[in-house]
């Protein structure tokens, strides 16, 4: 039982800190507008090579992690609760 607890906590923790990539691609070349268009690739190749498929001139491939993304949410959440009180 607590060999599949050991292996159960080691796939969280690289669940919550691996670093996937997230595709935003220039919306318009007289902005400085990135849209988002594609989320979730598991490499910085994979993104690249997305990016080259959708043949976007200006794009970037930024890193988030699970764990990054809940503790923006909570603080995104925490934040309209301190404005509904003022």
């Amino acid at each position: 039982m607590a060999k599949y607890l050991v292996i159960f906590l080691i796939l969280a923790g690289v669940a919550l800190f691996y670093p996937f990539r997230d595709l935003y691609v220039l919306e318009d070349e007289f902005t400085s507008t990135y849209a988002l268009a594609g989320e979730g690739y598991w490499s910085a190749e994979a993104c690249v090579e997305a990016a080259k498929a959708r043949q976007a001139k200006d794009f970037h491939c930024r890193k988030r992690t699970m764990f990054a993304q809940m503790m923006g949410n909570s603080t995104r959440y925490a934040r309209v609760g301190v404005e509904n009180i003022e």
